[in-house]
């Protein structure tokens, strides 16, 4: 027994590893255990965890010991400088010169004991260039301040001191053996010869922080004090705010349950606002959780979180555009750095990740995707080119370059325990923060020096439900001389006829056209096209109908997308009326919204157990479609006044009714027939009868189990289908001759949706979420997106396919 207690004592005094508190082991203690050097010791006495995992946000102890307060809260992550060596639990550095010194520098000795005697002839045999160091871990060689160790771990070479997170507050120049600081224009090198202080020229408004919440618009000095209030709200909702500082206006978002308004003002010698008036956008503001500017522009970008997009609206908010909308699943933190034209976002959806892309959505690019959960505010060093973001459900804030590369952890723990916005200045990080989680609603101020993270932060003042953060001053927003959305001649910014985006650089712009409008071959004019030519296909979780053009290249938006749905899976149009049909069979109901993204209605909503097919009959106003219940129906309705007409055409005989498609020219109708008895496929079919539901027939059977899709190529009377259990598709003609196996690739897995133009087949993948297009002269499949699942059904609209007069009105059927 006393051999078991002298190895507990040395572990935890010889300086080995840090430890909380000594562990006491008795006769009751029988199942207690030691932990290895680099592991921490769970309170319950019977468990061991990589020190790496305390206070990471996880509770890995099975009494949560790893992230108690009494731990987290003394949790020290320090970035020694070189040829510096961390006294362990503390904050403190010593130089390798004060090892084994014969002083004790760490307050706990670390830096000396006996194996300063014991490690000597250790290093000797090393022959180390310059200076050996002695740990309690082992020897190594070090080197002159400004240099490192070789490759061969005994010579020394020059250290690249700028390679250092925070050896400069901006500019670095590396020098053999040093290196020094320099400053951008506007900010002066202080006498630390690293820092930089922004340069207050005559004339010069001082910087402040610039304050938001529901209730009121505030500023005050960068230290919290001098709190002046500029407006007062009343609002029962969120406020997102931004400023344009060469414009001296600030602009904010009021988002209730039932509206959402944008209101701009001037400053006025940082006193108060005036010339208020509200912006009316294109685009509805009620659910915009994050607003940023593009400060050369003068461009607004909104985050939407209920549809979890990113769009932009121009300065007069006449045109709004989408700026990203896939693999978007909760957008939260916003920023812009428009002299590079990138766009930055953090999003916690089912992939937790900071990104960023041009500023017109293209170029996307990737920056972090792990060890990141709830990612929520983003601010970046423009002149650094760095980002920094916050996560609510790990308590850190971290930073990555324009690249996402040299990440380094700026600060971690219940200090930053849930921040919402985030904004830098000069040597400092500036947050609005609070802790739920403790009952706690109010927001606190908080500021953090983003590069001497041994320094505490401090909390500033308490701005009770004031979330949103700016600093306002000219240096947060550097100027350019001219760039590329400049207006011309004309008044047109960029030559653009509605907006211009930045792209990559503020040399580089895309100009947009808003939705029924397509860019012109000049790149610069909007038209509205003579004929409206796109795909539009449905997707769930969270249930939305989007366009898209089959250029792939293309950034036209040609319909507005249906929104607030489960699972439309049937999908149809009407291009006359410029109305989309769908069916979403969650909801029980079918409904329209024509492409502008008005009228929106649901016209049947009873009796509608199960539709998987809908088909709009554009001569004679109907649409029919197939319900998957009980009763097994397809059935038909005037589009007019569909719940007063609708009447059952055909009822049983069917296993699964999914797909429908309508020949009106030749008063056929067409549907497909699922079976899951997979030792029988002759049992999966396909059916035709009158569009009146007489001269009922099977048109197509055998090898067939899951028919999904149905489309129709009247110009050459072709009739083409998707099987989601053999994974092919296939085609057939009208007289019933001529069925084969269009294609059977590697991309086909569980197909859904399908639809025809001319040379093309285009077909939805249920599960792989994609959309493709299929050349049929040679084979060639093109992606054209990429989605999370599922997607269901698919359709070109093509205004010029909707023609044709009955061949006999006798064939016709016409409800009245």
């Amino acid at each position: 027994m006393f051999d078991f207690f002298l190895l507990v004592f040395l572990a935890l005094f010889s300086g080995l590893f840090p430890c909380a508190e000594p562990l006491t082991v008795s006769d009751k203690d029988e199942d207690a255990i030691l932990c290895d050097i680099g592991e921490f010791h769970c309170r319950d006495g019977k468990t061991c965890v990589p020190e790496a995992w305390l206070c990471d946000g996880e509770p890995d102890c099975p009494d949560d010991s790893d992230e108690s307060d009494a731990i987290c809260t003394h949790q020290v992550v320090v970035r020694c400088p070189l040829n510096h060596i961390q006294c362990i639990g503390t904050k403190k550095c010593i130089h390798f010169n004060k090892l084994c010194n014969g002083a004790r520098d760490c307050e706990d000795g670390f830096d000396e004991g006996v194996h300063c005697r014991e490690l000597l002839s250790a290093c000797h045999e090393l022959r180390c260039r310059y200076g050996c160091v002695m740990t309690r871990n082992g020897t190594f060689c070090f080197c002159a301040d400004g240099f490192e160790v070789g490759e061969d771990g005994t010579s020394c070479r020059d250290h690249d001191e700028c390679a250092t997170y925070g050896a400069c507050s901006q500019t670095c120049r590396n020098t053999y053996g040093s290196y020094s600081c320099s400053c951008t224009e506007g900010y002066v090198l202080q006498p630390d010869r690293i820092s930089c202080r922004a340069r207050q020229d005559p004339g010069d408004s001082r910087p402040v922080l610039l304050i938001g919440g529901s209730d009121r618009i505030v500023i005050t000095n960068l230290n919290g004090t001098g709190l002046q209030p500029l407006r007062s709200l009343s609002v029962n909702g969120s406020l997102t705010l931004d400023f344009q500082h060469n414009q001296g206006s600030v602009c904010w978002v009021l988002s209730t349950k039932s509206s959402g308004q944008l209101y701009c003002a001037e400053m006025r010698n940082l006193r108060g606002f005036t010339k208020e008036h509200e912006i009316r956008t294109q685009q509805s503001l009620q659910y915009v959780d994050n607003m940023a500017i593009d400060w050369l522009t003068g461009n607004r970008y909104f985050i939407d979180r209920v549809t979890d997009k990113i769009f932009a609206c121009n300065q007069a908010g006449d045109t709004c555009v989408t700026v990203l909308h896939l693999d978007l699943q909760n957008p939260k933190g916003i920023a812009l750095d428009p002299l590079m034209g990138m766009l930055f976002f953090t999003d916690y959806g089912n992939v937790a990740k900071v990104a960023r892309c041009n500023m017109d959505g293209t170029n996307r690019t990737q920056l972090v995707d792990y060890r990141i959960e709830l990612p929520t505010a983003v601010a970046l060093d423009v002149v650094r080119k760095l980002v920094y973001w916050a996560d609510a459900y790990l308590d850190y804030i971290d930073v990555v370059d324009y690249d996402g590369k040299n990440r380094h952890s700026i600060v971690h723990g219940s200090k930053v325990s849930y921040v919402y916005a985030l904004s830098v200045f000069e040597d400092h990080l500036y947050a609005t923060r609070s802790d739920p989680s403790k009952g706690s609603s109010s927001v606190e101020l908080i500021r953090i020096h983003r590069f001497n993270i041994t320094a505490e932060s401090e909390m500033l003042a308490t701005l009770g439900n004031s979330k949103q953060l700016r600093v306002y001053h000219k240096l947060s927003q550097p100027k350019v001389r001219g760039h590329a959305c400049d207006t011309d001649s004309r008044g047109k910014p960029g030559g653009c006829s509605h907006i211009c985006l930045l792209s990559g650089s503020y040399k580089s712009r895309t100009c947009r056209c808003p939705t029924g409008y397509s860019l012109g071959p000049d790149g610069q004019s909007c038209k509205k096209p003579k004929k409206d030519l796109f795909l539009f296909y449905g997707k769930g979780r969270p249930g939305i109908i989007r366009g898209l053009d089959m250029n792939i290249k293309s950034s036209d938006e040609h319909m507005e997308p249906i929104e607030d749905l489960v699972n439309p899976r049937a999908i149809d149009y009407h291009a006359e009326l410029g109305h989309i049909y769908f069916a979403d069979t969650t909801s029980f109901l079918i409904g329209r919204q024509k492409l502008d993204g008005s009228g929106r209605e649901t016209i049947l909503k009873d009796e509608l157990d199960n539709v998987e097919g809908i088909s709009v009959d554009w001569i004679g106003n109907n649409l029919y479609w197939t319900n998957d219940g009980y009763r097994k129906t397809i059935s038909i309705a005037r589009l007019d006044r569909a719940s007063q007409t609708r009447k059952t055409l055909l009822e049983g005989n069917m296993s699964h009714p999914r797909a429908i498609v309508v020949d009106p020219p030749n008063s056929w109708m067409y549907w497909t027939d699922w079976e899951e008895d997979e030792v029988n496929d002759s049992i999966g079919r396909i059916e035709k009868a009158w569009m009146d539901g007489s001269n009922r027939r099977i048109f197509v059977t055998s090898n067939m189990l899951w028919p999904n899709g149905l489309t129709l190529d009247h110009s050459t009377s072709t009739m083409y289908w998707c099987d989601a259990y053999y994974d092919h598709i296939e085609q057939i003609y009208l007289n019933g001759t001529g069925r084969m196996v269009v294609y059977n690739g590697k991309e086909l897995n569980h197909p859904f949706g399908i639809s025809h133009y001319r040379n093309y087949i285009f077909w939805t993948e249920y599960m792989n979420a994609s959309v493709f297009q299929l050349e049929l002269s040679t084979g060639d499949v093109t992606p054209l997106r990429s989605e999370r699942p599922p997607l269901f059904g698919l359709r070109v609209y093509d205004a010029q396919s909707q023609q044709g007069e009955l061949i006999s009105m006798c064939s016709a059927f016409i409800i009245e």
